[in-house]
């Protein structure tokens, strides 16, 4: 269940929930399938294989949870010819083009009539909670912001936000690649993007590169930022970090995965305990360091 791209969104300080209150609120607002003439639904779906596991998953202080998907796959150019055939036939008996209003009167009829045998496509989205932070497992703001506004409706406040610092992550990791030194803790990973701030359409790009070498070095000195910088934490972490502090192709290490050996042969709820309760606390250590060279906004 390891996370591959982190969306991360700030909670207030006095804000608090448990897992059970957390649960509860969740459960009244489970996903179910989109009506005959719904495009889309979304609600709670369990973590777990199977769906009778319970809503939420707690290790650490840490809670995970998942928000459920499922939308009518109708494609435009479907919609769009039968709008026409109906636009067509309306000429043909009347001689005249129909109108704005008349479109849309098409545009509903079409749409009544293909969404009940649309296919269902299925999608879910992970999340937990771990004191203060919202951590979703998307590198899309929309998706991050759908995770968060699902839990607000559920809960009837939830005054999440993106996470922010108080200095511009662009300069700080501008002036970590020029330096060609990071804050302790850290290493380079092997990938990086700049970009000119005067044309952003201006993009460099290093992929399985050593990014302490000038040719890369050199791109930040002539007035590129950083937007993108591939880092290596404690050994056990790797991961990019981009400008909107979203953290992006998580990977964890050899070192970590090696403390998962002895769940071999386990069940899958076991496993899904495990991997969550070690990738949390793993995180929270990345993030309390984050914390500490970033300054993260209050």
């Amino acid at each position: 269940m390891w996370f591959h791209d982190l969306s991360l969104l700030r909670l207030p300080a006095d804000f608090t929930i448990d897992q059970v209150a957390l649960s509860d609120a969740l459960a009244e607002h489970p996903l179910r399938s989109p009506g005959p003439l719904e495009l889309e639904t979304r609600g709670f779906v369990s973590p777990f294989a199977r769906d009778d596991g319970g809503l939420t998953l707690g290790s650490q202080d840490a809670v995970l949870f998942c928000l459920g998907h499922e939308s009518r796959l109708l494609p435009a150019s479907v919609l769009n010819d039968a709008i026409a055939e109906r636009i067509a036939e309306h000429q043909a008996k009347t001689g005249r083009k129909p109108g704005k209003r008349l479109r849309n009167e098409f545009r509903a009829a079409a749409l009544g009539d293909l969404l009940p045998r649309a296919f269902i496509k299925r999608a879910r989205t992970s999340a937990y909670l771990d004191g203060r932070m919202l951590v979703v497992d998307t590198s899309s703001d929309s998706a991050a912001e759908a995770v968060a506004t699902a839990v607000r409706d559920a809960l009837g406040s939830f005054p999440a936000r993106p996470l922010a610092c108080e200095a511009s992550a662009t300069l700080a990791m501008s002036e970590w690649l020029i330096a060609s030194q990071l804050p302790e803790g850290f290493e380079f990973g092997d990938e990086c993007e700049l970009k000119d701030p005067s044309d952003m359409a201006m993009v460099a790009r290093f992929r399985n590169h050593d990014l302490t070498a000038e040719e890369v070095r050199e791109h930040a000195r002539c007035d590129k930022q950083v937007t993108q910088l591939g880092l290596i934490f404690d050994g056990r972490i790797g991961f990019v970090l981009d400008a909107k502090l979203k953290l992006r192709r998580l990977r964890f290490l050899d070192i970590v995965a090696d403390q998962l050996d002895a769940q071999d042969g386990a069940d899958a709820d076991s496993i899904l305990h495990a991997e969550f309760s070690l990738m949390s606390l793993e995180l929270r250590r990345l993030f309390f360091r984050l914390d500490e060279v970033l300054r993260f906004v209050e």
